[in-house]
C-alpha cells in the first residue's frame, strides 16, 4: 500500500519561490478551496508531475514554471511502501529527477525515460492513467473509466488486480518467440544450405567414382592389353632369334668350304688362263699370218711355225678346257654363294623383325609405363575422393546436428506460443479477470446503492457495461445524465480502490476529488458522498477534496481545511 505523507513545490505555475508543503496524512478528510484560478487544483498537478512527469491538467510542461522567477521549479512528494520511505524530486530549470529510498539516493538510469520506467514499474506499479482512475475524481483532466477505449479499461483493471505483470511477461514472450521464429528461420536457411552442399558433394563424389571407375578400367584394360603385346612380340622375337639361330647354323655349314674365297680364286685362276689363252691365240694367229720375224726379220720355217702353232693350240686347248672347268667350279660356287647370300638375306630380314618386334615391345613398355603412372595417379588422386568422403561426412553429421536443433527449436516455439496464447488478454488474464468480475460487479452494484442509483450495473470480461432496471432498459453509461455518471464514475473509483486492496497491489491512502461536489451531483448526492467519505472509508484513508464551495456547513464537514488566496499573482496557502 502507498502511505502518501506530504507534497512540497515552489516557482510551479502560481506557486512562488517560497516552498509550500502540505501534508496528506495529518488528517482523514482535508477541505483545499478558494476561488477559481487562485491556485487549488495545482495540487493535483503538482502531485502528477512529480509522480509521472506530466500534469493532472492540460499544461505543457515548460508551461509549469512560474512566469515571474522562471527557473527553480522544483517539486517533492513523500510516501512510504511498507517499511520503506520513498521521496522523489523533480524539477525545472534546472532540470532535475531523482529518487530517494530511506534517504539513499537510488542509483539512476542512463535515460530519464528509464528512471520513470523503474519507479512505475518496480516502486509505485501504477501508470498514469491507473493512478487517476484510483486516486483522482476530477472535472479538469479526468477521463472516466467508462470513458476509456477497452484498451484503456483493460490497462486500468490489469494494474488493480496485479496482472500487468502478465502483459510484460507477454511482451517479453513475443519478442523470444519472435526471436527463436527468427533462428527457425535462418537455422532452415543453413540446413537448406547444407542439404544443398550435400547435394553438390555427393553428385561431386558420384561423377569422381564413375569416371574414376571408367577411367581405371580403361586404363587397366590398355594395360592389360599391352601386357599381352609385350608377351606376344617378346614371343614373336624368341621364335625368329630361334629360326635366326637355325639359319645361322645353315649358313654356317654352307660357308664351311668358304665357297666365295674359292670362286674369287677361280676367278682369278680363269682370269689367268683366258690371259694364257689370249697369247697363246696372239701367237697362233702371229704364225698363222707371218711368216718373218717381226724382232730378228729372219724368215720362219714352216715346220716351227707348225710346231709353235701346234704348241700353242694344244695350251689353248689345255687352257680352256681349265676355264671350263673352273667355270663349272665357279657355276657351282655360286649357286653356293647364291644359297648363302638368300640366306643372308633372309637371316637379315628376321632380324629386321626382330627389331621391329623390339621396338614395338620397347613402345609397348613405355606406354605400360605411362598406363602404370596414370593409374597410380588415379588411385592416388582416391585419397582426395576419401577427402571428400569426409567432407560429405562431416556436412551429414552437420545437417543432422542442425535437424536436432531445428527440432528442439520447433518444440521451444511450440511451448513458447502455448505461452503466448496464455499470455494473451483471452488467456491467463481474462480467466483472472473472469475471477474477479462477480466481485467488481457486485461492489460496484453496491456502491451505486449507497449514492442512490439502485440499477443492476454489469461490466462483462471486455468491460463493457449492461444495465438493467424497470426504469433502465437497454441502458449503457452514455444513456445517463450528467450526475447518474458521476455516480457510476464514484461507484467504480471506490471498486477498484477495494479492489486493489482485496489484492493488495495498488492500495493507497490518497483519494482526491478535484470538483466532484459543485459539478453535476445533486445536493443528495453530495450528502451521500460526503457521509461515505467521513464515515465508510477505513481510518487510513486520506481524502483531498479540491473545491471553490465555501459554504460554512460544508467546510465544517472536514478535519482540516486549506485556503488558497491568489495575492500579487502568487497563490498562499493558509491552514
Amino acid at each position: 500500500m502507498i502511505l502518501f505523507e506530504s507534497i512540497t513545490f515552489q516557482n510551479f505555475l502560481s506557486v512562488g519561490n517560497q516552498p509550500v508543503t502540505i501534508q496528506l496524512n495529518e488528517n482523514k478528510t482535508t477541505l483545499v478551496h478558494g476561488l477559481n484560478g487562485s491556485g487549488k487544483s495545482t495540487i493535483l498537478d503538482v502531485i502528477c508531475y512529480a509522480l509521472f512527469n506530466k500534469p493532472f491538467r492540460r499544461v505543457n510542461l515548460p508551461q509549469l514554471v512560474n512566469t515571474q522567477n522562471k527557473k527553480a521549479l522544483l517539486t517533492e512528494v513523500v510516501f512510504h511502501i511498507g517499511n520503506d520511505e520513498f521521496k522523489v524530486l523533480r524539477g525545472q530549470k534546472p532540470k532535475v529527477f531523482k529518487i530517494f529510498r530511506n534517504g539513499e539516493e537510488l542509483d539512476s538510469k542512463a535515460a530519464d525515460r528509464d528512471n520513470q520506467t523503474f519507479l512505475e514499474q518496480n516502486i509505485l506499479k501504477l501508470s498514469y492513467k491507473s493512478f487517476t482512475q484510483i486516486v483522482i475524481l476530477g472535472s479538469s483532466n479526468f477521463v472516466p473509466f467508462m470513458q476509456l477505449p477497452t484498451a484503456g479499461r483493460r490497462e486500468c483493471v490489469e494494474d488493480f488486480l496485479d496482472i500487468k505483470v502478465f502483459s510484460t511477461m507477454s511482451v517479453i514472450a513475443k519478442e523470444r518467440l519472435r526471436g527463436h521464429k527468427e533462428s527457425l528461420n535462418a537455422l532452415k536457411g543453413e540446413i537448406g544450405n547444407i542439404e544443398f552442399k550435400i547435394d553438390v558433394q555427393e553428385q561431386h563424389i558420384k561423377d569422381i567414382e564413375v569416371k574414376s571407375q571408367a577411367d581405371t578400367d580403361s586404363i587397366q584394360t590398355e594395360i592389360d592389353q599391352c601386357k599381352v603385346d609385350i608377351e606376344s612380340h617378346q614371343e614373336n622375337i624368341r621364335l625368329v632369334q630361334e629360326e635366326i639361330a637355325s639359319q645361322n647354323e645353315e649358313l654356317k655349314e654352307l660357308l664351311k668350304d668358304n665357297p666365295r674365297k674359292k670362286s674369287e680364286a677361280l676367278i682369278g685362276i680363269i682370269a689367268k688362263l683366258q690371259a694364257k689363252i689370249e697369247r697363246n691365240e696372239s701367237n697362233i694367229n702371229f704364225y698363222q699370218d707371218n711368216d718373218t720375224c717381226h724382232t730378228c726379220l729372219q724368215d720362219i720355217h714352216p715346220d716351227i711355225k707348225e710346231k709353235y702353232v701346234t704348241t700353242s693350240q694344244s695350251e689353248v686347248d689345255k687352257f680352256q678346257t681349265g676355264v671350263a672347268e673352273a667355270k663349272d667350279q665357279c657355276n657351282k660356287y655360286a649357286e653356293q654363294l647364291k644359297a648363302i647370300h638368300e640366306k643372308e638375306k633372309e637371316v637379315a630380314s628376321l632380324q629386321n623383325l626382330v627389331y621391329k618386334y623390339e621396338s614395338e615391345v620397347s613402345a609397348a613398355q613405355k606406354l605400360l609405363s605411362s598406363l602404370q603412372k596414370r593409374l597410380q595417379d588415379l588411385q592416388s588422386a582416391s585419397s582426395n575422393l576419401d577427402k571428400d568422403r569426409g567432407k560429405l561426412e562431416l556436412l551429414r553429421e552437420q545437417f543432422t546436428e542442425e535437424t536436432e536443433k531445428k527440432y528442439k527449436l520447433m518444440q521451444v516455439i511450440y511451448e513458447h506460443e502455448i505461452i503466448n496464447n496464455l499470455l494473451k488478454d483471452s488467456g491467463i488474464k481474462t480467466e483472472i479477470v473472469k475471477k474477479y468480475l462477480p466481485v467488481m460487479n457486485k461492489l460496484i452494484r453496491r456502491h451505486l446503492e449507497e449514492f442512490d442509483l439502485p440499477i443492476y450495473f454489469n461490466l462483462d470480461d471486455e468491460f463493457n457495461e449492461t444495465v438493467q432496471s424497470p426504469l433502465h432498459q437497454d441502458f449503457s453509461y452514455a444513456s445517463f445524465s450528467e450526475g447518474q455518471k458521476s455516480r457510476i464514475d464514484l461507484a467504480l473509483m471506490f471498486t477498484w480502490r477495494e479492489i486493489g486492496k482485496l489484492k493488495n497491489s495498488v492500495t493507497t491512502n490518497l483519494l482526491i476529488l478535484d470538483e466532484v461536489f459543485s459539478s453535476s451531483l445533486d445536493e443528495d448526492g453530495k450528502d451521500r458522498l460526503i457521509n461515505f467519505l467521513r464515515y465508510k472509508l477505513d481510518d487510513n484513508q486520506r481524502v483531498v477534496v479540491v473545491d471553490h464551495t465555501l459554504s460554512g456547513n460544508f467546510k465544517d464537514k472536514f478535519d482540516h481545511c486549506i485556503e488558497v488566496n491568489r495575492i500579487k499573482g502568487f497563490s498562499r496557502y493558509d491552514g
